[in-house]
């Protein structure tokens, strides 16, 4: 079940992230660095506002979460770009890339002292030996010996990054990933405008300014922070921070050869020193202070939900249950349940549950979204959801529950019989936790279903409401 390099969010994340420095350094020519943040963020959100626009993706913010978001938001975009933007007008690309990327180094102490991440004396070794490279880049990074002021200022967006990420996640499980994005970029550019006073330096401006930019907002803000957001969606702060430590090995290399910005030798050497000890850090194994699954199931309620009595027959309780299991062996689900349809009430029933504690035996949902009604009832083809964006919209019901049990994909494998749509075999689990390959071995299981689900059909006490 395991997905290709390329299709793993951590690695995209870094290959989108690994121009930000070099084209936020050419930008930097021609616009002022308070000038850059509200542009960069602005057009990155007019460009996911379309997408979600062409995609029909309706936005999940809830009003209780408001407050959180706008204060993640003007600090995780407004502050740290414009710190980021401060710093980068003296330090050279790759330097900035090296010195932002410890920002481990304090995600690391603020999850041990905010989160609960537990810890190994490697962990230890690699933060003290990380602040000692972060040092000699400091001091020695520009070739002359003193500090370097705007260093310190990047230095202190590192820090503002790993606030910003600690802050965030708990979050990531109520909204999508990518949705996250936009209201940053939105609330991120609109915070900072009234700062800019677009003093644009005209006679600066080039081709290479246009693809800086084009770069920057659409490969450094929307993809590389929607990759970001994805792959800490299922993880860890420090683990999710893990592969930062590869993002400055292409920054130098871009910076050195797109603008000549050869890095210094106490650059170089500070930056082995910090990367090795965010190195150990990405190997301390911490762990993030999740309840595990047993203490999520005892502390989640019961689903707010219509429930009917059953009384489903014995050896029909007996052949769900032994299909179910074999396909959560095979597949891999941490909730797994069997609606059947109502074509009465159109609606699904339940008449399997792994969780009956949470998703009750005669549970009936009856809020299904139209897009899913076509997909699956009408056209009987079964619904896969990789991650947590495509859980958090109208296809799922009880988004709160979902979230407190850390699912972010699933699987609505369609029963059906002589073009007849029977119901669903619906498995869930942690984000990226399924593929196509999966649906399809799904799908063989839920076709075992059929007779078993036409045979219930038939039940009027099933069938009625």
């Amino acid at each position: 079940m395991k997905r290709g390099w390329l299709r793993r969010p951590d690695i995209l994340m870094v290959i989108t992230s690994a121009p930000t420095y070099v084209a936020t350094s050419e930008v930097l020519k021609v616009f002022g660095p308070l000038d850059l943040t509200p542009v960069r963020f602005l057009l990155a959100a007019l460009v996911l506002g379309l997408y979600f626009l062409v995609r029909k993706r309706r936005l999940l913010l809830r009003p209780r979460d408001v407050p959180k978001v706008l204060g993640i938001s003007l600090l995780g975009y407004g502050v740290y770009g414009t710190m980021l933007n401060l710093g980068q007008t003296t330090v050279p690309a790759g330097t900035a890339s090296l010195l932002l990327n410890t920002s481990p180094v304090f995600a690391f102490t603020l999850g041990y002292l905010v989160l609960g991440e537990r810890t190994s004396r490697r962990g230890l070794l690699g933060m003290a030996t990380a602040v000692v490279g972060v040092v000699v880049i400091t001091v020695f990074g520009a070739g002359n010996l003193g500090f370097d002021w705007n260093a310190l200022t990047i230095l202190g967006a590192a820090l503002v990054l790993a606030v910003f990420l600690i802050w965030q996640q708990p979050v990531l499980a109520r909204i999508p990933p990518v949705e996250m994005v936009f209201w940053g970029c939105l609330v991120g550019g609109l915070s900072t405008l009234p700062l800019a006073s677009f003093n644009i330096r005209l006679e600066m401006w080039a081709p290479s300014t246009i693809a800086a930019l084009a770069v920057l907002v659409l490969c450094s803000t929307v993809l590389a922070y929607a990759f970001w957001n994805l792959s800490l969606a299922g993880t860890s702060v420090a683990e999710g921070g893990s592969l930062l430590f590869a993002v400055p090995i292409f920054s130098l290399s871009l910076g050195w050869l797109l603008l000549g910005q050869a890095p210094t030798p106490g650059a170089i050497i500070g930056g082995c020193v910090a990367l090795g000890g965010v190195m150990l850090l990405g190997r301390a194994h911490n762990v993030p202070h999740h309840p595990d699954a047993k203490e999520e199931v005892m502390t989640t309620p019961p689903v707010q939900e219509d429930v009917i009595a059953l009384s489903i027959p014995q050896g029909e309780a007996g052949a769900l249950k032994e299909s179910v299991e074999r396909a959560v062996e095979e597949i891999g689900a941490r909730l797994a349940t069997i609606s059947l349809w109502r074509p009465a009430t159109a609606d699904l029933v339940r008449v399997y549950s792994s969780l009956p504690e949470i998703y009750r035996i005669g549970g009936v949902s009856s809020e299904l979204g139209t897009d899913w009604v076509q997909q699956c009832v009408v056209r009987l083809e079964s619904y896969l959801a990789e991650s947590p964006e495509d859980v958090q919209t109208d296809t799922f019901e009880h988004h709160d529950t979902l979230a407190a049990l850390r699912l972010g994909a699933g699987i609505n494998a369609v029963i059906s019989i002589d073009n007849r749509f029977l119901g669903c075999l619906n498995l869930m689990d942690s984000p990226g936790s399924y593929t196509r390959p999966d649906l399809e071995s799904a799908q063989a299981f839920a076709d075992e279903l059929a007779p078993v689900l036409a045979s219930m059909s038939t039940n009027r006490h099933l069938t009625s409401s």
